[in-house]
């Protein structure tokens, strides 16, 4: 069987594939252990390079995620506190103050206070209905020293709920929990304009603007 030959890698001489020295240069044919050491560190170098490449992608995705999630804290921040920043209302619209739903209806008339005691007798009255639900989880109710009523020229108006009794928010009375009622504000009339009616305690304070027309 013929012998396979190799070639030495310093001179380049012919010789049997299983020798481990060069019959002319006399090397040996073997790797030196130099360069198997800087082999070995070469491809080390390669996987730390490839690691950190792969390091910084991760850090770019984990900061990039960072950013986005910071991003939608701040909106939803600035979100919350528009809303809760919120505190001028129209007529229809729906708020909380003093842990109830309060809506103050669209559909407001006119009623003449007939009272011969009353210094506005024969007065014209602005009927308003409002509607309230007690969202706490005991009875509770629409405290009327927090209402204030401002008329058409800016100055507020006297407080004339008590000559309609029957049916004015004022004497309605408590709320169980999840409850509600539609009563109605009874206020002077002083003109066509702007009126506004300030719901207030001590830590809120929640304003209705509506225009009213005759």
């Amino acid at each position: 069987m013929e012998n396979k030959v190799k070639k030495c890698k310093y001179c380049g001489t012919e010789m049997d594939e299983n020798a481990k020295i060069c019959p002319n240069c006399k090397k040996s044919q073997k790797m030196s252990v130099g360069k198997i050491v800087l082999i070995v560190i070469g491809v080390l170098i390669i996987i730390c390079i490839l690691a950190s490449i792969g390091g910084d992608n991760d850090t770019t995705n984990t900061t990039s995620n960072n950013n986005v999630n910071e991003n939608n804290v701040v909106q939803q921040t600035e979100t919350t506190n528009k809303q809760e920043k919120k505190n001028v209302y129209s007529l229809g619209e729906t708020f909380t103050f003093d842990d109830l739903e309060i809506t103050l209806g669209t559909d407001y008339s006119f009623v003449t206070l007939e009272n011969q005691f009353s210094e506005h007798n024969g007065a014209d009255v602005v009927k308003v209905p409002i509607t309230v639900k007690n969202l706490k989880e005991e009875t509770h109710s629409l405290n009327m020293f927090y209402i204030s009523e401002f008329g058409s020229q800016g100055t507020e108006l006297d407080d004339v709920s008590s000559y309609f009794s029957e049916d004015c928010v004022e004497f309605a009375g408590e709320l169980r929990s999840g409850a509600s009622y539609t009563k109605y504000l009874y206020f002077l009339y002083d003109g066509n304009g702007e009126y506004e009616v300030t719901f207030e305690n001590f830590s809120t304070e929640i304003k209705v603007d509506f225009n009213i027309t005759k």
